[in-house]
């Protein structure tokens, strides 16, 4: 199936701009495998710039620097499958945005509440780690700073992705018997 212009910029709009960490390919949806490369290169330069923010908020000495970069570092990249995670939900979500079914529909639900799980459970894990390397103080500043850069990405993804259609009927969808 071919990509229509609307799912094309929602995903150029919206994967552009992510605030995310990326330091290899996502898991993007087939259907944009030709956008593989933008997609990385875009999340690699938001990724560098992400850093350099947070650099530039935390105002570290030599000391907590030697301690907080690496311990960044490696939470960054195991804030990536969140980040891929969310990439596909985007992408599967463009792919079938003109015919979304109630069965891709409850995955994309699914898939959305199990990136933002991975992100609270990510950020939770490595709290004992930045604790270690930076004053309590600065440790707030720096989830401060994460918070707020994570707001811009979702607002323009909320810019730039479009609501679902309305379904063709009204009723609301059974929920799956367990």
């Amino acid at each position: 199936m071919k990509p229509t212009i609307l799912a094309m910029a929602m995903i150029a709009n919206g994967l552009a701009s992510l605030a995310l960490p990326s330091l290899a390919a996502a898991q993007v949806n087939p259907t944009f495998a030709e956008l593989n490369g933008a997609v990385e290169e875009a999340r690699t330069i938001i990724q560098s710039e992400r850093k350099l923010l947070i650099s530039q908020g935390l105002s570290l000495t030599a000391d907590e620097s030697k301690a907080f970069w690496p311990v960044y570092d490696q939470y960054m990249l195991d804030m990536k499958a969140a980040g891929d995670l969310r990439v596909k939900v985007i992408t599967d979500y463009a792919a079938s945005y003109e015919n979304l079914s109630d069965e891709t529909a409850r995955q994309l639900i699914g898939d959305m509440l199990k990136y933002q799980e991975k992100v609270v459970k990510t950020r939770k894990s490595y709290l004992r780690k930045f604790r270690k390397a930076i004053p309590e103080v600065k440790l707030a500043r720096f989830y401060q700073i994460e918070n707020k850069l994570d707001a811009i990405g979702n607002f323009v993804l909320a810019d730039q992705i479009p609501l679902v259609p309305q379904a063709p009927s009204s009723q609301p969808i059974t929920p799956p018997a367990r």
